[in-house]
């Protein structure tokens, strides 16, 4: 039978169920307003139409077909992804200074690799887009404070890919010089996030927040600038490093505070362990575009592990949102899923996949 034909045979199908669906919606209304009579309460009104149960009804049809679909035919071009052994890895970048919590990340993931520092996250993204470093070691995510939105921006920009996560358990000591009494500590400097972690100690205290790029560099900084009403917030390996003295330990406000950090590179890579995977995208400015999207995860049985919304820089008011789901990019299940959003929607990139 010719594609012609087929597609009138369909037709003709969908039309048959369209008249199902009306008939059946009219017997499910008189069975709920006969439950209502036999109770003797107040009588809902008659719906007349069902043309927007109708509509949800072919929303999901249209789930159906198009898994269908992409199982038979998946259309995830470039894809490929690759496998690597750590052996391979030589140089790693991260950002900050020695005995930085980044630093600590990337001897944990890549201890036979040459470390190499740079200023800030987009440096790091640069040396690896670069092909300066083979790997970059970036935070993503702490328990207390969020993500790490700058980091995401930059996988966008850079096009690079989550590899591997490690997850750090941070303890921020409060140090100073060794002359500063802590009756005289006004100032606090560190990492945006180190600060918001240990917020609450910042606040009883009446300390006055300064952000630096690095815990590592804020204690540097302490250091050089000998200042008498001023601390940091920092590692105990980085206030040893730099001659200060630890004034107070397990300053911040979650005892159990852990960031995670991503090893970021140019190449997608998949490995059987891998159990989860990170993408991004954006939908057309709609009513029910995103719910949309999220009843297709259900549907092929995804488990959503967070979403996250960041402003779409191109357009104003717009929005891309970022997903990380449970399963493995080697799966037929999961390409059949990534092939469809990525044929449904406006934009969608795979941002990685890795062992959560």
């Amino acid at each position: 039978m010719d594609y012609g034909c087929l597609m009138g045979k369909l037709n003709d199908y969908d039309a048959s169920m369209k008249d199902l669906f009306q008939k059946r919606m009219a017997v499910l209304e008189e069975i709920i307003l006969a439950d209502k009579n036999a109770s003797g309460t107040e009588c809902l009104e008659r719906a007349g139409d069902y043309d927007m149960e109708y509509k949800y009804f072919l929303n999901m049809q249209k789930s159906m077909d198009n898994r269908y679909k992409y199982k038979l035919n998946p259309v995830l071009e470039k894809l490929n992804p690759g496998c690597r052994e750590k052996s391979a890895v030589k140089v790693v970048c991260y950002q900050g200074l020695e005995c930085s919590y980044s630093e600590s990340a990337a001897k944990s993931l890549f201890n036979e690799a040459k470390l190499i520092n740079r200023l800030t996250f987009e440096d790091v993204f640069k040396s690896v887009y670069g092909e300066t470093s083979d790997i970059g070691i970036v935070p993503i995510e702490n328990s207390t404070a969020g993500y790490i939105n700058d980091v995401y921006d930059l996988l966008l920009k850079y096009d690079l890919f989550i590899n591997h996560t490690y997850e750090k358990k941070v303890d921020h000591c409060l140090a100073c010089c060794l002359d500063t009494k802590t009756e005289d500590i006004m100032e606090v400097y560190s990492h945006p996030q180190a600060l918001a972690q240990c917020s609450e100690y910042i606040t009883k205290n009446n300390l006055r927040a300064i952000d630096e790029i690095n815990t590592a560099v804020a204690a540097q900084k302490i250091a050089e600038l000998n200042k008498k009403n001023a601390a940091c917030i920092c590692s105990a390996e980085a206030a040893k490093l730099y001659g200060l003295k630890i004034i107070e330990e397990q300053i911040n406000d979650q005892k159990q505070n852990y960031t995670r950090f991503a090893a970021v590179s140019r190449k997608l890579l998949v490995e059987d362990n891998h159990n989860k995977v990170s993408i991004v995208f954006n939908v057309l400015h709609e009513t029910g575009s995103l719910s949309e999207v999220l009843s297709t995860f259900a549907y092929y049985g995804c488990n959503l592990s967070y979403i996250n919304s960041r402003p779409n820089r191109i357009n104003t008011w717009e929005y891309m949102f970022y997903v990380d789901f449970e399963g493995n990019l080697s799966d037929n299940k999961i390409k059949s899923m990534l092939s469809q959003l990525k044929t449904e929607l406006p934009y969608m990139k795979i941002l990685g996949s890795f062992k959560a």
